[in-house]
């Protein structure tokens, strides 16, 4: 599938259904996950965390993103967030870690689980993103990395976003800082009008109140996995079947 393809399919995705995302962790490899750390994250690391070390560091939505192993790496405490159990045991599979599990109180009517590497201090709670909070995790966070978790939480629902955006500025410490990518396409030409992609104003909208804004620049998006099918035909390049381009968005918060 081509880029457009790609994202017909995906917003044809029910986000508000754990078993839409169930479905997408039936291979080990789901529609958002890379096999790479993000390079924007590597080459702004020390920019972004003020050069700090020993940070609470929150990653919603993180699946088994290797950005997590990375910032346990560079010496901070990591927490994850990821509503299918199957992506969190893949995590610790893939990078040979051994873990611990125990139920967690989410709320009088809700439980999760929490499963923690003491090695690589990282801590993954299985549940809802809509169920978690700074109380349910020990505390607020110096540093919120959101890789792609906000472009999910757009195609769900009217009034999810700025719930998802309360919930995580809640969980931000006064000096925190929230680290935001996104993807989107750089022309809005031949964009399947479906997907509800994030903007500047959107990004405005549910933070500016609370926060300063600083635009960090973007970079192109790889190649989405799915791009090239086995056994298609190689088409040649027209007006009919050119790509769209995609391109990765960040952004840096603070609360004003």
């Amino acid at each position: 599938m081509d880029a457009k393809e790609n994202l017909e399919h995906i917003a044809s995705f029910d986000m508000e259904s754990k078993e839409t995302w169930a479905q997408d962790w039936e291979t080990d490899n789901p529609e958002f996950h890379t096999d790479e750390v993000n390079a924007m994250l590597t080459k702004h690391h020390d920019e972004v965390t003020r050069g700090r070390k020993n940070l609470r560091v929150l990653v919603p939505l993180c699946g088994k993103s290797l950005d997590m192993i990375w910032l346990a790496d560079q010496g901070h405490s990591v927490v994850g967030v990821e509503l299918i159990r199957k992506g969190i045991e893949l995590f610790f599979r893939d990078n040979k870690l051994t873990y611990n599990e125990k139920s967690v109180s989410l709320s009088p009517e809700n439980q999760g689980t929490v499963f923690k590497n003491n090695g690589k201090n990282i801590t993954l709670y299985e549940c809802s993103i809509f169920d978690f909070s700074a109380k349910i995790a020990g505390g607020k966070f110096d540093f919120i990395w959101d890789r792609g978790s906000m472009t999910a939480i757009n195609m769900m629902r009217e009034g999810r976003l700025k719930q998802y955006t309360d919930i995580m500025l809640s969980c931000l410490k006064p000096d925190g800082r929230y680290f935001l990518e996104f993807f989107a396409p750089e022309s809005p030409e031949n964009t399947p009008t479906q997907f509800k992609f994030l903007s500047e104003k959107s990004i405005t909208e549910n933070f500016g109140e609370r926060c300063t804004i600083r635009y960090f620049g973007k970079q192109d998006m790889p190649a989405w996995s799915g791009s090239v099918d086995e056994g298609a035909v190689e088409q040649e390049p027209g007006p009919n079947n050119q790509d769209m381009k995609i391109v990765m968005h960040y952004y840096l918060m603070d609360f004003k």
